[in-house]
């Protein structure tokens, strides 16, 4: 099968030792043993959170994860409050809905990703709603929001805070208890450097508390199941995998992944702009950038282009926001030479559109 340099928002490259870690002996997931590995695994992944608090390895997509962080915490016919500033955080109200709840979208500027002020206003006319799911780096977009002011703002008021942090975690800093966030979610495809399968929750002593009074019906994401037993198989490779991760994190010393993300970033940036395009995201994280196409610009033509002749794979948009712009990703593992090699090819598909 050809192989593919990808520059998705996720899956992304995985680097060969941590793929390699996927062919370590498995072992039976109901042992001391396991108990011990994942206890282990926890205490090395709390760090990225920002968090003491618990950490659930569920066999999950990050859309999984986030369902757990709806039914875990409500009951049906509960209000709650959906900051929407792009495609992935839409998702959040729909999961409400699935399950019953009311949730309130409170639509904000996309291209800045909901703000303080967002979040107050919604409050002030919601006030019935106890808790507030927002999208901290939103993959449809690229933008990375304020997060550090919204959780004192939501704790202010006596209400719980949930983040989507699937494009956001391994890339830049993330800091669950000091931002008075109460849950956090995650998906292992995009800064973990994993492939999909593996969803990561880490739950706080406030939505814990939550939780034991919520009645949405729930089996395989009931997180009270996944403390002191595995309720299910675990995607123990991927665990695996995770842990080897964790060691090329650990190898680039404090905070030398987020250095390295931020210097990915900043050159994907300045190629997009050098090439006289505008990036969508005036709030930028540093896993996606976001390119607005000119009227006369041709996405899907050069996404064909660079996958055809350059084996590059990039993607458009989903949603509003499609054939608007197209999003590069660089979420996840990118050498210098794969990045030299994608600014060429990028630049060969833009001039060969004119």
């Amino acid at each position: 099968m050809k192989r593919f340099l990808l520059l998705l928002p996720g899956p992304m490259q995985i680097p060969a030792r941590v793929a390699k870690a996927g062919e370590r002996p498995l072992f039976a997931h109901r042992s001391p043993e396991y108990m011990q590995f994942r206890a282990r695994l926890e205490s090395r992944v709390q760090p990225l959170f920002g968090t003491s608090s618990d950490i659930l390895f569920l066999s999950s997509p990050g859309t999984g994860a986030m369902e757990s962080a709806i039914v875990n915490m409500n009951s049906p016919g509960d209000e709650i409050i959906v900051m929407i500033g792009g495609v992935f955080a839409e998702r959040w109200a729909a999961i409400g809905e699935a399950f019953g709840l009311k949730a309130h979208q409170a639509e904000t500027d996309w291209r800045h990703g909901p703000s303080l002020d967002d979040v107050r206003r919604a409050m002030d006319r919601w006030p019935d709603a106890s808790v507030v799911y927002v999208t901290w780096s939103e993959s449809s977009t690229g933008v990375l929001i304020e997060l550090d002011a919204i959780g004192q703002a939501v704790r202010d008021q006596n209400k719980w805070l949930v983040a989507d942090a699937v494009s956001g975690l391994a890339i830049s800093p993330l800091d669950m208890d000091g931002w008075n966030i109460d849950a956090v979610v995650v998906g292992s495809q995009k800064g973990l450097m994993l492939p999909p399968g593996l969803g990561l929750v880490a739950v706080g002593s406030r939505a814990w508390e939550r939780s034991k009074t919520a009645l949405s019906p729930r089996f395989t994401w009931d997180w009270s199941s996944y403390l002191a037993k595995v309720p299910v198989t675990p995607p123990l490779s991927l665990m695996h995998q995770l842990d080897a991760a964790l060691d090329w994190i650990d190898e680039m010393g404090p905070g030398g992944v987020y250095k390295r993300r931020a210097a990915v970033a900043e050159r994907i940036r300045g190629l997009v702009e050098g090439n006289g395009l505008e990036v969508y995201a005036k709030r930028p994280g540093n896993g996606i950038t976001g390119c607005i196409a000119p009227p006369s610009f041709d996405i899907q033509r050069v996404i064909e282009r660079l996958r055809d002749e350059y084996s590059i794979v990039i993607a458009g948009a989903p949603g509003k926001l499609n054939g608007k712009i197209f999003r590069i990703g660089h979420v996840g593992h990118l050498t210098d030479e794969e990045i030299d090699y994608f600014a060429q090819s990028f630049e060969k598909a833009l001039a060969s559109e004119g």
